[in-house]
């Protein structure tokens, strides 16, 4: 009910981002931006406490990867550290990216310990062969963006190449995590639905820049230049997903405190 609820009010700032216009837009949404990741931060810790061994650590996690993908998100920060690092920003980038996924990895981890499923069903199959060819996609896209940037700057080239296949390698894996969480719920008669939606707000703020990318046939570091921050519809996209996160992580939370009151009660 609460998601029911809940995830169409994601709509409204994701509107008002689209609605606005010039510095207004770009204000607004390089503040809510970072400021939702930052929030699923805070969120995701807060749902950790609740939980012991591995699911404790899993959202632990989550917590540091929701924290520095916001912090990568301050638009000033991130100009700050460009003008500073000049032609060894990218590579920094990288490496942020790198250590980034390994913490996601880590939380990806913890969770599967807690299933003891290790097959994915033939129902997720589907979604899996989605999720691959979806990164064939995007991975042969940079590919033409790498021949068309390799003669201005091979190193550029090169990294933003890296950047976008890590990317796709994080999303394979996230994948079948979600699917075999689900397979776990359904065996244990367990809930499975916030989990989901808090797994598929990562996964598509990983994707959806390339997927519109793609979608426009319009090179990445145009539309990056023109449209980013600047209330343009993937502002309202972005919006629209990071706002998902959060809803996410308080319906877990919420879900497993009535569970656990109800099982209270029926021992009492």
């Amino acid at each position: 009910m609460f998601l029911a609820i809940a995830l169409p009010l994601a709509l409204v700032p994701a509107a008002l981002a689209a609605a606005l216009s010039g510095e207004a837009a770009a204000r607004y949404t390089k503040v809510l931006q970072p400021a939702l990741l930052l929030l699923s931060s805070a969120l995701a810790l807060w749902v950790a406490l609740m939980y012991r061994s591995d699911l404790k650590r899993a959202f632990l996690l989550l917590a540091v990867y929701l924290l520095s993908y916001g912090v990568l998100g301050i638009t000033p920060l991130v100009e700050a550290m460009r003008d500073a690092m000049k032609d060894n920003f990218l590579t920094v980038l990288l490496i942020w990216q790198v250590v980034t996924y390994g913490v996601l990895i880590g939380a990806c981890l913890s969770v599967l310990r807690t299933i003891g499923i290790q097959r994915i069903a033939r129902w997720g199959l589907p979604v899996l062969a989605a999720a691959l060819m979806l990164a064939g996609i995007v991975v042969i896209n940079g590919v033409s963006e790498f021949r068309d940037v390799l003669p201005l700057n091979a190193r550029a080239a090169v990294l933003l190449l890296l950047i976008r296949i890590l990317d796709m390698l994080v999303v394979l894996l996230l994948v079948p995590v979600v699917l075999l969480y689900i397979q776990h719920a359904r065996a244990t008669y367990q809930e499975s639905t916030t989990f989901l939606v808090v797994v598929a707000g990562i996964v598509a703020s990983l994707v959806l820049v390339y997927v519109y990318e793609a979608a426009k046939a319009q090179p990445l570091a145009e539309i990056v230049a023109a449209e980013f921050q600047q209330g343009s519809l993937l502002d309202a996209l972005s919006i629209f997903i990071y706002a998902t996160v959060p809803i996410g992580l308080v319906a877990h939370r919420k879900h497993q405190e009535w569970s656990l009151s109800k099982l209270e009660q029926a021992l009492a």
